[in-house]
């Protein structure tokens, strides 16, 4: 199981990269299988696969911006709102998740990835993307605060939140939205995780190297996967664009939702 978890960290760094998303929509699913193979509960198995998630995706989002600020497309104007707004987001949607049976969360986060998979198959993004629009800081709050509460809520770091919200209501370049993301991703995903790791303290049933919801050992082999592989990501995105990619990923969530809307 140990390579497959390394394997699911290289997939899901190269998808944060390439879309800005933390990479946690891949790893999420995957995780809800594979922890219940180490003979955890359901009610323990889902927290911890969405905190050890975050605090991945923070990681790879890390990574992800580092290869875009060296593109100069990160538009820091609008990061501190984003931030602000995405770590209050954040404390909330954690303390919704594990306060709901794991279920209830597994059951939610199916038919998110049903919204992600219409998102990433049929929008067209270049439709609505030019020049960005000028806002108060405080829509850039509510942006970060949708972000944060959602993401922290399915363990997914938020990115399919931002980059459709900054492109299709702001009219960011795809580009642009996606290096943003990747900028604000690792403060919210980190906060999101803290926030696990708190729940999650001294829960009984808990796994070997586990601090509260997050799985050190996991956390350490997704990382060892997904570090590099986000900048592979940012690579590619940036030279052969993410149309083809995008719609592939799509189809991927589909059958991914099913499974677990059926399960």
């Amino acid at each position: 199981m140990l390579p497959l978890i390394f394997a699911v960290g290289v997939v899901s760094g190269f998808l944060s990269g390439l879309f800005g998303i933390g990479g946690g929509i891949i790893m999420v699913p995957l995780l809800f299988w594979l922890l219940p193979h180490w003979g955890l509960l359901q009610d323990t198995a889902v927290p911890m696969a969405l905190g050890t998630s975050l605090a991945s995706a923070a990681c790879f989002a890390f990574s992800g911006a580092l290869g875009h600020l060296k593109r100069g497309l990160i538009d820091w104007r609008r990061v501190p709102w984003l931030i602000t707004g995405g770590v209050m987001g954040a404390m909330g949607g954690s303390t919704l998740a594990t306060s709901l049976g794991g279920m209830v969360v597994k059951k939610a986060f199916s038919f998110l990835l049903f919204f992600a998979c219409y998102r990433m198959i049929f929008s067209s993004f270049n439709k609505r993307e030019g020049k960005a629009r000028e806002r108060r800081g405080i829509a850039f709050f509510s942006i970060g605060l949708a972000t944060g509460l959602v993401g922290s809520f399915f363990g997914v770091g938020g990115g399919t939140v931002a980059v459709p919200l900054m492109v299709l209501i702001y009219s960011f370049p795809t580009l642009e939205a996606i290096a943003t993301s990747s900028a604000i991703i690792p403060a919210i995903a980190g906060a999101g995780a803290l926030a696990y790791v708190f729940h999650g303290w001294g829960k009984p049933g808990l796994p070997p190297y586990s601090l509260g919801y997050v799985n050190v050992l996991v956390w350490g082999l997704l990382v060892a996967g997904g570090f590099w592989a986000s900048q592979l990501g940012v690579w590619v995105g940036h030279r052969v664009g993410g149309t083809p990619l995008r719609r592939a990923f799509g189809v991927l969530l589909f059958f991914m939702a099913v499974k677990l809307l059926l399960r």
